[in-house]
């Protein structure tokens, strides 16, 4: 289904579930039939089930799948020029799909946060062991590859269709514990990182505001934000189910304490990310992170927190080294695809 009949089309990864599904929830209340939904999902079946309960909920809505893999550059590369064959421009694009690997629990930290600093607790993952060193099949750091570059070669590849929107809004899912202190420029891919996760979200925020500032030096009318959708109960992370079962009975109580980062629910995590597309960009800039935030008694809103850690100078040379590795791995990709193509 072209979008050539429809007035505004979205791009949503990891649409299938948590934050990305809530997206695409409050994106069809919002924009109704005049919106082409395209989910961005590495999982067929996945992405099905998703779609079908989509069409349950929003009889109207013309939802169109699309099978990515973020972690994969040749992936988002073929993803980009399917993309590039189908639609004519993009309106929104969310930078929503991530992971945050896990090797289990470090006990003596939770404890010693119960106990000192309960919020931080449920607000950050430092009890959650990440593995060091992991490194994807083409050689990139696996956690900034999924949650930093793949989405930097979408968005590069689909610059055009931004631009042809008139209003083009990049919105990146990063996270309430994006550190700056947990990035190095010399490890800009978080391979060495004791905590890549974060790396790679400050990582987002970093790409977010200098892509903004370059699209506005050249005229380019699109904008990128960064978001935040608090602290959602899901499964990323990949701890044991009884584990994230308790922590749901944990951010409710947090919550009717008044700790309004525990939205718990991903729709209430997605208002966030869908503000940032649909508000006026007088209302916005691209210059703070806006926050998916809920009060005690579930009712979600959106504040807006400068990103005053932002070096613009450390930002570029982030910029300069993906944009090589993207060059790179586009080279590679159409080299490849040039000596393996049939002959007559």
């Amino acid at each position: 289904m072209g979008s050539e009949k429809y007035d505004k089309l979205a791009i949503v990864t990891g649409a299938n579930g948590g934050v990305g599904f809530g997206i695409c929830q409050r994106l069809l209340e919002s924009e109704g039939k005049d919106l082409t939904l395209v989910m961005a999902c590495r999982n067929p079946a996945r992405a099905n089930k998703a779609r079908e309960a989509l069409l349950n909920q929003f009889p109207f809505a013309n939802i169109d799948i699309e099978l990515v893999d973020v972690g994969c550059t040749k992936s988002v590369l073929s993803f980009s020029t399917a993309i590039k064959r189908r639609y004519s421009h993009v309106n929104y694009l969310f930078c929503n799909a991530g992971i945050l690997s896990s090797s289990g629990i470090n006990w003596k930290t939770l404890f010693y946060l119960v106990f000192t600093d309960p919020v931080g607790l449920m607000e950050r993952a430092d009890v959650t062991v990440q593995p060091v060193g992991e490194i994807n099949a083409e050689g990139m750091g696996k956690v900034f590859a999924a949650n930093a570059f793949g989405h930097y070669v979408m968005i590069r590849e689909l610059e055009n269709l931004l631009s042809k929107s008139g209003d083009g809004r990049v919105i990146w899912t990063s996270s309430i514990t994006a550190c700056s202190s947990s990035f190095s420029i010399d490890d800009w891919q978080g391979i060495k990182s004791q905590e890549p996760y974060e790396s790679s979200k400050w990582a987002c925020d970093m790409i977010a505001i200098a892509s903004s500032e370059r699209f506005q030096r050249e005229n380019n009318p699109i904008t990128s934000f960064t978001t935040s959708p608090g602290v959602v109960a899901s499964d990323i992370g990949g701890l044991p189910a009884w584990i994230c079962t308790a922590r749901i009975f944990i951010h409710y109580f947090m919550r009717l304490c008044g700790v309004s980062s525990q939205n718990v629910t991903a729709y209430n995590g997605a208002i966030a990310e869908v503000y940032a597309a649909l508000e006026p960009l007088s209302r916005l800039s691209f210059l703070n992170r806006y926050n998916s935030l809920s009060n005690r008694w579930g009712k979600a809103f959106v504040g807006a927190k400068s990103i005053v850690d932002y070096d613009r100078v450390t930002a570029e040379k982030l910029i300069e080294k993906c944009e090589l590795a993207y060059q790179a791995f586009k080279k590679k990709n159409a080299d490849s695809t040039f000596t393996t193509a049939p002959t007559n």
